[in-house]
């Protein structure tokens, strides 16, 4: 091969990795998870989350990590799948009284984007320790 079809062949292929850049970011979606249970549980509750878009579009079959952390920085993860309506749940249990927050990640695919929201939660059983 001659030094100019080796030019050529590099140009072109660079024209169709911005091409397909371009079309990517041109297509993906916002996505976010919303904590759409009640701000204060107690254990046996569930922290219910659910997947879209902007445009409310929900996504089935996508993980999640909910993470529970106390005041001092502790928690637990728990991978979650949603569902077909695009909501997953986590059921509380042997957690004390008190505030926390969910950290709800979702890494996103190639048209979706990846989301990291925090919520506030506060566990109140009615009693203390």
């Amino acid at each position: 091969m001659n030094l100019k079809a080796i030019i050529a062949v590099i140009i072109v292929l660079l024209i169709i990795a911005v091409g397909a850049f371009a079309y990517i970011s041109a297509n993906s979606h916002d996505t976010r998870v919303e904590v759409i249970s009640n701000s204060s549980l107690k254990n046996g509750d569930a922290i219910q989350i659910v997947l879209k878009d902007n445009y409310r579009n929900v996504y089935p079959g996508e993980s999640v990590d909910v993470k529970i952390l106390d005041d001092s920085g502790w928690g637990d993860t728990y991978p979650v799948v949603t569902d077909y309506q695009g909501e997953a749940s986590v059921i509380l249990s042997g957690y004390d009284n008190g505030n926390y927050t969910i950290h709800t990640n979702y890494n996103g695919t190639l048209f979706n984007k990846p989301y990291h929201g925090v919520n506030e939660l506060t566990i109140d059983d009615g009693y203390y320790y």
